[in-house]
């Protein structure tokens, strides 16, 4: 089936690639703010670089594959689903960030779902959604691993961490508790009381630290750091993105080492003079252990965890699963050997998902 052409000019990921180059030009070329006009209006550093990649004549080269974007499209664009939407009759939304875990580079992204209206428009992959349990293997498994909190033989104890006035917390999402359970049985499961049990012990404030200084995300707060249902269970004050996550999990296929992803590598005129180039610092995140432990752990949850639908033969594929209170996210990010990603659902409007729409 053909893919339906977007009526936009743009796809999702150039509309980045502008974006990121005109960050780039405003520390480049020491843009800043004009002052207000007579009518209030300011024209702002970036809007200037904006400008500037327009009409200057650059040769922007991207880090697309452009077979992997047209695929991405034709899938994000198919809107058989589209009978599903919230009070207000807006659709579902989605969004995909896939990168190449060995040097950053974004190969595809797409950031909504049905075909695309505008450029530079609302972009669901760089805007920051909660993740559910998909953060566990990032916020708690990993570090916790990575300084001996615990090991591959270790078992948690899922059990409420505390009963107050007859509530549990915090809850699994069956509803049930087994005891003493293996590392890797937690993971696939997305067992919440283990999570917590372990983040709790390594500490809430170093897994934040782990997550923003070793695997570059940008959007978590000091808040986050401070609760262990944020940085246990992914409900974070305002969310993570699709890139981040995908570049995250990405470390775990690269042996433990986390590259920051990027959309572009080399800006040159009109005359083919380089004007910038985006080279990124890879650094060692977690050691090769760890990123063994959890990438062999993360197969199972496909395998015979909380992530079957994302199975498909002939590929070795492992990843995680989230899904966030009262149902209004739901998130995959997972790898093959040659690719990381990850996936967003959600409604604008941050309403539940009908319990009809099953496991998008």
């Amino acid at each position: 089936k053909p893919a339906v052409v977007s009526t936009a000019n743009n796809s999702y990921f150039t509309d980045e690639v502008i974006t990121d180059v005109a960050e780039k030009f405003v520390e480049l070329f020491g843009l800043t703010d004009d002052p207000a006009d007579a009518d209030g209006y300011v024209r702002t550093a970036f809007e200037k670089a904006v400008s500037k990649v327009y009409n200057g004549g650059y040769k922007i080269y991207t880090t697309q594959n452009p077979k992997i974007q047209d695929i991405t499209e034709s899938v994000f664009e198919n809107t058989n689903y589209a009978s599903y939407t919230d009070s207000k009759g807006e659709p579902l939304q989605a969004a995909i960030t896939i990168v190449d875990p060995y040097t950053g580079d974004v190969v595809a992204m797409v950031g909504g779902a049905g075909v695309k209206q505008y450029d530079r428009g609302w972009n669901w992959a760089t805007s920051a959604r909660q993740c559910g349990s998909a953060i566990k293997p990032i916020s708690v498994y990993a570090p916790a691993l990575d300084d001996g909190t615990i090991n591959g033989a270790s078992t948690i104890d899922d059990y409420p961490v505390m009963v107050l006035n007859g509530s549990v917390y915090p809850k699994n999402a069956n509803g049930r508790y087994k005891g003493l359970t293996p590392l890797h049985t937690a993971i696939a499961r997305s067992t919440n009381t283990c999570a917590v049990r372990v983040v709790q012990e390594y500490g809430t404030s170093r897994s934040y630290d782990f997550m923003t200084n070793k695997l570059g995300f940008t959007t978590l707060t000091q808040a986050d750091s401070q609760q262990s249902g944020n940085m246990g269970l992914g409900g974070y004050e305002y969310g993570v993105t699709t890139e981040e996550m995908a570049a995250a999990y990405g470390a775990f296929v690269n042996d433990g080492v986390y590259t920051p992803p990027r959309t572009f590598y080399r800006v040159e005129d009109s005359q083919g003079n380089l004007v910038c180039e985006n080279n990124k610092e890879s650094h060692v995140a977690m050691k090769q252990t760890t990123a063994y432990i959890i990438r062999q752990t993360l197969k199972s949850v496909i395998t015979s965890g909380t992530g079957g639908e994302a199975r498909f033969s002939g590929m070795t594929i492992a990843g995680k699963t989230g899904t966030t209170d009262e149902n209004r996210d739901r998130y995959f990010a997972g790898f093959s050997p040659y690719y990381s990603a990850a996936v967003w659902t959600g409604y604008k409007s941050n309403e539940r998902f009908s319990e009809s729409l099953g496991n998008p």
